[in-house]
């Protein structure tokens, strides 16, 4: 036994370091929040996911269906993965963004779109933080921004970056429902952090806030009436029904996010590139229905709409 003693010794002295090492290149390149849990931290994932589209809930996002063995664990997505580091960067706005709901000439476009496209900044300062510590670790590393089948809530709520609220969304003490997340999965055992539990106890501000009623329950969703899928993942018109509930929101919907009571801890986002435009915190309707598609594609740069679906929106606002 004494013999394997410095041998544990070291093992644990090497994922103290390389923990320490990667949360700290996380707040080098403006992170707010860096987390770690294990690959089966989410064992309920599979039967949620299951039964979220049983319901019909995904509505017409049938990738989700087609990847749900590789989304609901992440040893079927790479079987290799030893540990999970979930990412955070605040994007909070200045004001509440539902001031713009009273101004029916202007469209009310979602908080995350109102500048560069967070994918793109966020995957780019991902790749920093991993080529560095997989230089330094000499493993083997692989980072996703929502375009993976991974499940980054559940899992950020098990690294204890924040829980799911009622609305389905992460929401931290610290950020509020103003979040967004990226992950780096690793071959290296690191130190594990704490899973953050439920604060949101009787409170349904979120539930109360949705125009079209999309929670079916607390802690479910019905994409089918979310604004945001329906104006940007949803091809085709919108039912005529829901039409009058989506007033000027063309481009998402923040109302459940914004309602969250824990937002009054928030800090507007320190990241410029995260930080409104002038020119798309209130646009004028009239101008974009002008928008051709390339027009609309330079305007919201690369955001992964299309000015068909912008159109729709503005014509029924």
């Amino acid at each position: 036994m004494s013999g394997d003693a410095p041998s544990t010794a070291s093992r644990d002295k090497r994922r103290r370091t390389l923990t320490q090492f990667l949360k700290a290149e996380a707040a080098d390149k403006g992170f707010d929040t860096c987390r770690v849990t294990l690959p089966g931290s989410i064992p309920q994932a599979p039967a949620r996911l299951a039964d979220f589209l049983d319901r019909n809930y995904h509505g017409t996002m049938d990738w989700l269906a087609e990847t749900a063995a590789r989304r609901a664990d992440p040893r079927v997505l790479w079987g290799d993965v030893r540990s999970i580091v979930l990412f955070g960067m605040n994007y909070a706005p200045a004001d509440d963004p539902r001031g713009v709901l009273e101004q029916a000439d202007r469209g009310a476009i979602s908080v995350y779109a109102q500048n560069r496209d967070y994918h793109d900044v966020i995957k780019g300062k991902l790749k920093e933080v991993a080529t560095r510590f997989a230089a330094r670790a000499g493993e083997d590393v692989k980072v996703f921004v929502d375009t993976a089948p991974v499940m980054e809530k559940p899992l950020a709520e098990q690294a204890g970056l924040g829980w799911q609220g009622k609305h389905t969304n992460l929401v931290s003490r610290t950020f509020g429902s103003w979040l967004f997340l990226g992950s780096l999965f690793t071959t290296a055992d690191l130190l594990v952090d704490e899973p953050e539990v439920d604060h949101c106890g009787s409170c349904r501000a979120c539930l109360d806030a949705c125009p079209t009623d999309a929670f079916p329950a607390p802690y479910k969703i019905d994409a089918r009436r979310c604004i945001s899928y329906l104006t940007i993942e949803h091809k085709g018109p919108i039912d005529v029904a829901l039409r009058p509930l989506i007033g000027n929101r063309i481009y998402g919907c923040d109302d459940c996010l914004a309602a969250c009571p824990w937002n009054k801890f928030a800090q507007e986002a320190s990241e410029m590139k995260l930080r409104a435009r002038d020119d798309l915190k209130a646009p004028s309707l009239s101008f974009l229905l002008t928008l051709d598609d390339a027009a609309f594609r330079t305007l919201f740069r690369a955001h992964r709409s299309s000015a068909s679906a912008a159109t729709v929106s503005c014509a029924t606002s």
